[in-house]
């Protein structure tokens, strides 16, 4: 094919595809815009090719280093192989390769007066070793009202029956607080009793303690592999469900945050409830969320957003549901939303 007219196609195409880069990097998305990029993005690889073909043995030489000295023979595989690990950095969003990316996103995102919100998330592994029907992720992004609370995480059948605990925080299985008591103005570990902490996983798991209180004693047997340390930012418990509990399913969640009282739920409130007036701890009653139904059943992966759907007792006294959340206020805001993956 006429090399002349081969260059002035690959100049023209590359100018086009130059500007239109250029202006959808500095300025916001525009349909027109990236078709008019891909089209002509398109039109440059097809003249690429025709570069390539009428061009192919002096290329070949370049890239074999033929008549070239010494480093020189090896700069095409220096090349490709610097081209390659720029093209993975970019892909697996390595920080100082996709700087010129990120650094465009913020230019687009401020002239359109938009901001753009980053999360990093705690990874929790847990029951890992444990054979089972399918795994299970559950994503939690934390709140406004977020100050480090206790959680539980289990599975119901489709019947609200309990089956198994998939995580609980670590104070909560063992039933020592890492600020349990205060000596000469230092907290140190101690064993405490909060049945209000989270009364409906507990009462749903039907284990008494000696004391009579279904909140776990001591370290607990059930709760060995699915108890870990209390999260401080968004987080994501990896975990497999056991395979006896094949079929319809629900995972839950309970969420209890010391000292967020208001107007109704306050140190002064409930004077005759020693349990509530007496540990000076407690706020808000925990809150219960509750995913879609789930099947293990098909390979597909399968997503719900968890729901509030009412709170515990404010002191632990039962294991009911209270669904009137009229008098929740800041509880509502520790957990912006929780996402169940099953796969």
């Amino acid at each position: 094919m006429n090399r002349s007219l081969v260059g002035n196609f690959l100049i023209l195409t590359f100018l086009v595809l130059a500007a239109s880069g250029a202006v959808m990097y500095f300025f916001s998305f525009e349909k027109s815009m990236a078709a008019t990029h891909t089209l002509f993005a398109l039109l440059f690889v097809l003249s690429i090719a025709l570069h390539i073909v009428n061009n192919k043995v002096p290329l070949k030489n370049y890239l074999l280093g033929k008549r070239s000295k010494h480093l020189a023979k090896y700069q095409s595989l220096i090349l490709i192989v610097l081209l390659s690990f720029i093209g993975l950095g970019a892909y697996l969003d390595m920080p100082v390769i996709n700087e010129l990316y990120n650094w465009g996103n913020e230019l687009r995102n401020a002239k359109a007066g938009k901001t753009e919100a980053t999360f990093e998330y705690q990874m929790i592994q847990l029951n890992s070793d444990i054979p089972g029907a399918g795994g299970l992720e559950i994503e939690v992004k934390k709140g406004e009202a977020f100050q480090y609370p206790l959680f539980a995480i289990w599975v119901e059948d489709s019947k609200g029956q309990y089956l198994e605990t998939l995580y609980v925080s670590r104070v909560i299985a063992s039933g020592v607080y890492d600020y349990g008591v205060e000596i000469d103005g230092v907290w140190t570990p101690s064993s405490k009793r909060r049945p209000e902490a989270l009364p409906y996983w507990s009462h749903k798991r039907n284990i008494r303690a000696l004391d009579g209180f279904y909140i776990p004693l001591e370290k607990a047997l059930d709760l060995d592999g699915v108890s870990g340390a209390t999260p401080t930012d968004n987080f994501i418990v990896k975990s497999r469900a056991k395979s006896e509990h094949m079929g319809s399913f629900r995972i839950m969640m309970e969420v209890n945050q010391s000292y967020d009282w208001n107007e109704y739920y306050n140190r002064y409130q409930f004077p005759d409830d020693k349990i509530y007036s007496g540990s000076g701890q407690v706020g808000q009653p925990a809150l219960i969320y509750q995913s879609e139904l789930f099947h293990f059943s098909g390979s597909y992966d399968t997503y719900s957003l968890m729901k509030l759907i009412g709170h515990g007792h404010h002191s632990g006294q039962d294991g009911k549901l209270y669904s009137n959340l009229s008098q929740i206020t800041t509880a509502k805001d520790i957990v912006d939303r929780v996402i169940v993956k099953r796969h």
